[in-house]
């Protein structure tokens, strides 16, 4: 079995009792598939608004997990790693999400290196740009994107679609040269369902609602997850406010917020749809919930949605709160766009919309509400394609492989004297080259 270290946000299993993003799913999934193949494992876990866990599902009954607090961004966390690193000696580094990656190049190892970058972040950073009206974040995110591209020896997409982004970028970053000819750099980790501790009884979405003082007969189109720029909310609205004159019991329940800081966002923009709207008592906004309480809102629930906008975050990234949704049995409509909208389809494990069509989210909604039977057939595929095809264990097969024999990229491996010297004079070369053409127009070999 191989020794691990893993440089991450806290996997979702140590923050429960909080609010928790993406990253913390990712983390747990590739967290869980390793202990379950017997690993040991250092999970060097930490971000800038994470506290030390003191969580019991630290310890594990398959595999050796290994717990260290790395305060990222703090003045000593360099040190902290690397004496880490350096005492636990591992057989190879798995760096999860971009800024651990970025972290995992400060690290001084020989050993090899996989690094995922779930979501493509030079798409995510334009969307930053968009919404605070500035480009300021950008030649940074490109600086430190070259970092990352230039330490990884593999590299990790969560779609296939950004897997195709990540050769472009690799090749411009430079990745792609005589040495490293043939060589796979890229693998594909598809979103993964967590095992959710929900009984056959609750997946009948039988239940009193206590909480949210609803009746039993009521219908609840859920919500969940973050309101990013992503997020098409004047669809989710009319297509809810659409059905809702048509359906008297239909009721709308949030789970989430704003994933930004911003006086105007997504989710300030819904909340003064609603507040407008002659059902506003019909619209429960829970805001953001703890992690643990998430699949009691998955049970209460007959139907999931996902509402996004069309742009290149939408269609290099993915949703991984679908992956949970169905992972609880719940019918789910979603968006096309992402690579997960139109696999769900396929499996007949969501329905899916045109982006900006809230006609057809609006009577999608109702024939669900309508239709028990159909709603019965997309939650036994949905949770069958969850144990399946989007299983923590599938997902992961690429990397499970690997750490069974981690090697490092052609190119990275010790170059001799002589092709060190030859690099340089490359490199002195492209920029006389680059000099000619922007003096005279000349590119002359």
């Amino acid at each position: 079995m191989a020794r691990i270290q893993m440089i991450t946000c806290h996997p979702a299993r140590l923050v429960a009792s909080r609010r928790i993003r993406a990253a913390n799913y990712r983390a747990e999934q590739f967290l869980d598939s390793l202990l379950a193949d017997g690993h040991e494992i250092l999970l060097c876990s930490g971000s800038r608004d994470e506290e030390p866990s003191t969580s019991a599902s630290i310890n594990s009954d398959s595999g050796r997990l290994l717990y260290q607090h790395i305060p990222y961004g703090s003045r000593a966390w360099v040190s902290s790693l690397q004496k880490s690193h350096d005492r636990f000696s591992p057989d190879c580094v798995i760096a999860i999400n971009y800024s651990h990656c970025l972290y995992a190049t400060r690290l001084k190892t020989d050993r090899p290196i996989w690094m995922d970058l779930c979501g493509d972040m030079i798409t995510k950073q334009h969307a930053h740009c968009h919404r605070f009206g500035t480009n300021r974040d950008m030649p940074t995110t490109l600086t430190f994107m070259r970092q990352i591209l230039g330490a990884g020896d593999i590299f990790s997409a969560c779609s296939q679609p950004q897997r195709n982004v990540l050769v472009g970028e690799l090749a411009m970053s430079g990745r792609l040269n005589h040495r490293n000819f043939g060589y796979e750099f890229t693998r594909i980790i598809l979103p993964g369902s967590p095992q959710l501790l929900i009984g056959n009884e609750n997946r009948r979405r039988h239940r009193s609602h206590s909480k949210l003082g609803l009746a039993p007969d009521d219908f609840v189109v859920l919500w969940c997850g973050g309101y990013s720029t992503r997020a098409d909310v004047d669809t989710l609205f009319y297509a809810l406010e659409w059905a809702m004159e048509r359906h008297p019991k239909l009721h709308f329940v949030s789970v989430g917020a704003s994933t930004y800081d911003a006086p105007e966002n997504a989710y300030t923009r819904l909340l003064t749809l609603i507040d407008g709207s002659p059902f506003r008592d019909r619209y429960h906004m829970q805001g953001w919930q703890p992690w643990e309480e998430i699949p009691r809102y998955y049970a209460e629930s007959h139907v999931g949605l996902n509402i996004e906008a069309m742009h290149y975050e939408t269609i290099y990234g993915t949703r991984t709160r679908l992956v949970e949704m169905i992972a609880a049995g719940l019918p789910v409509i979603t968006t096309e766009g992402t690579q997960l909208s139109y696999l769900l389809q396929a499996s007949r494990a969501a329905m899916t919309c045109e982006v900006g069509r809230w006609d057809e989210l609006g009577s999608q909604i109702l024939r669900l509400a309508s239709d028990e039977g159909l709603r019965e057939e997309i939650s036994r595929a949905a949770l069958h394609s969850s144990q399946s095809e989007f299983s923590f264990a599938k997902t992961t097969e690429c990397l499970r492989t690997w750490v069974k024999s981690p090697t490092m990229a052609p190119d990275r491996r010790p170059a001799s004297k002589t092709e060190k010297l030859e690099e340089v004079r490359h490199r002195a070369y492209a920029v006389i080259r680059r000099l000619l053409w922007k003096l005279i127009g000349t590119d002359s070999r």
